[in-house]
């Protein structure tokens, strides 16, 4: 059997203490750096309109944050050769005229940011005049409230229940129905095709087959983005 000499041990020691001592260093270092990270800032409470890019979004001056108007959808503006949606201009120039360098207040509600970046607000003119439910009342937008962001979806399905009934905006086109019936989701809110596979996915349990294209949206569920009912 070999014996390591009284040389070797003491050698061998040695290296040890220095390559606990090291290891011990760098925990220590690691953890200063992270007792220096600064926390990413908090939302804002107030800002100014910078600019308005469509019918549900805008930037903030300053810090150039671009916000996501939240529960709500307005029609796209045309991009990548698509000509854009019906009321998609109407929309913007109606958002722009309420907010365009105007100091806003910002709510937010469980989800403040988007897999975007995007910042997730309910905004409000003094005294108090909500932006989001103004766009929906003037048929200018459509109830669009993804779970866990319901904070303020029955103000706005309110305000889509008056706007639809009046047909104001968007809405003599969008009650054009097409299909016999669609199929939608109570836990999402989303209302499908029925040929959809998105809507297929739908676990038993949350699945609701709509009628009518009208009580869909009377009853708050959002149309399906990708096939569009």
């Amino acid at each position: 059997m070999n014996f390591l000499t009284l040389h070797q041990r003491s050698a061998f020691s040695r290296r040890l203490l220095s390559l606990t001592f090291a290891l011990a260093l760098l925990a220590s270092a690691l953890g200063l750096l992270a007792g220096c990270e600064t926390k990413a800032p908090a939302p804002p409470q107030e800002a100014l309109v910078a600019q308005v890019v469509d019918g549900d979004s805008l930037v903030l001056a300053g810090s150039e944050q671009r916000v996501r108007l939240l529960g709500i959808d307005a029609p796209e503006m045309g991009k990548a050769g698509k000509p854009p949606e019906f009321m998609a201009h109407e929309s913007k120039a109606f958002l722009a005229e309420m907010t365009q360098g105007k100091q806003l207040r910002l709510e937010y509600d469980q989800l403040r940011y988007d897999h975007y970046g995007r910042l997730l607000a309910y905004l409000f003119l003094p005294p108090g005049v909500m932006v989001n439910a103004e766009l929906v009342r003037r048929g200018l937008a459509h109830v669009y409230c993804i779970p866990p962001n319901l904070r303020y979806r029955e103000t706005l399905l309110a305000a889509q229940r008056e706007a639809l009934e009046a047909r104001r905006g968007v809405w003599p086109q969008k009650l054009k129905q097409d299909e016999s019936y669609y199929p939608a989701n109570r836990n999402s809110w989303i209302f499908h095709r029925p040929a959809c596979p998105l809507g297929e996915k739908t676990a038993p349990a949350n699945r609701v087959r709509l009628t009518s294209i009208k009580d869909a949206y009377l009853q708050g569920f959002s149309p399906c983005r990708s096939c569009k009912p």
